[in-house]
């Protein structure tokens, strides 16, 4: 079942707010709109349905977008100007609001805002994917039942990184691998945004704080940093994207397998160059085939996820070297590897 959130406009909550988002109020009513975009004034750009279309806006301008930012800047507790010209926020239904001011544009205001319409989706729901079973595969595998590879990866605390470009869900079926994880495990969720639903009554979410007007800069690193001592049974990272893929890789191997977490590439090796690359652009001296080997012996299965038009769909499963072929590769050159990971 889907349950798209409220409309943007009439928050209750700042009357300010609501006055500067009227403009968008039709399109931002409509369950299906998951994306408004203005690149300059007089117009606004709609995803819809997964195809995106342009329309006459002329109460939107420079001006508007100025005082919107100042607005979501002053409830999200940060600041915009000409020195600090991105804002990155959330509004209070949840959307995700960017905007970017001059001097960072060419010349005018422009403005992104993403409403995450997440589908409360079960696995079972991705078993429509292009995976089809085959004939002479037995058992369990990636291509002969990938629903219930996935739940037996889960069931046997394997570690699962989601891969995807932009708008394939990746949320969604985060989600989805979660409700498979026993309530009675303690699942530590972190975040930039709340955007994973806890199952668990033993789970708890952390927030990375922004740290603008005096508040203090706690990013998803220092976040993964405090999980460590919360006790977690897995920790749920809701996507890498810099430093905080050292620690994530170090929590795994240092006693907390069946994690998860997201990451944006088009395939599952790009998954995993990508995670490489965030590994070396931390500064530990790792090579980047030393880097790649490492992570292939801590994460053990990897999803990709594709989008057909609005259809988001499991392109891929990859699973990783077995475990004796993991021993093997701790065993056989990566012991300085580790040694850095465990350091950092």
């Amino acid at each position: 079942m889907s349950e798209a959130e409220p409309s943007i406009p009439e928050t209750g909550i700042d009357p300010f707010l609501d006055a500067y988002l009227e403009p968008f109020r039709d399109w931002l009513a409509q369950d299906d709109v998951t994306e408004l975009l203005v690149n300059r004034p007089g117009e606004v750009w709609i995803e819809q349905r997964g195809q995106m279309s342009r329309h006459a806006a002329p109460a939107v301008d420079d001006a508007l977008l100025h005082r919107l930012a100042e607005q979501v800047a002053r409830i999200s507790h940060q600041g915009i100007s000409r020195e600090r010209p991105l804002l990155a926020a959330m509004l209070p239904n949840g959307a995700r609001v960017q905007f970017v001011a001059p001097t960072a544009t060419r010349a005018h205001w422009a403005l992104a805002i993403r409403r995450h319409c997440l589908l409360d989706l079960p696995l079972e729901a991705y078993g429509k994917g292009p995976l089809k079973p085959q004939a002479k595969a037995a058992g369990t595998t990636p291509e002969a039942d990938p629903i219930g590879f996935l739940r037996e990866a889960v069931a046997d605390r394997k570690t699962i990184l989601i891969s995807g470009g932009t708008s394939t869900g990746k949320t969604t079926f985060l989600n989805a691998l979660l409700r498979e994880v026993s309530t009675d495990e303690r699942v530590i969720v972190v975040e930039d945004t709340p955007e994973v639903q806890l199952h668990g009554p033993n789970d708890l979410g952390l927030i990375a704080v922004k740290g603008e007007l005096g508040e203090a800069l706690i990013n998803t690193d220092d976040l993964l940093q405090a999980a460590l001592r919360l006790r977690p049974d897995r920790i749920l990272l809701g996507e890498l994207r810099g430093k905080e893929a050292v620690s994530f890789l170090r929590a795994v191997n240092t006693g907390h397998p069946g994690s998860f977490s997201t990451i944006h590439a088009n395939s599952t090796s790009g998954a995993l160059e990508q995670l490489a690359l965030m590994v070396m652009q931390s500064g530990l001296g790792l090579s980047r085939s030393e880097t790649i080997d490492y992570a292939r012996s801590v994460i053990d299965v990897v999803v990709q996820l594709g989008r057909e038009g609005a259809e988001r769909k499991i392109v891929a499963i990859e699973e990783l070297a077995d475990p004796a072929s993991r021993q093997d590769a701790r065993e056989n050159g990566l012991r300085g590897a580790l040694d850095k990971l465990r350091a950092a």
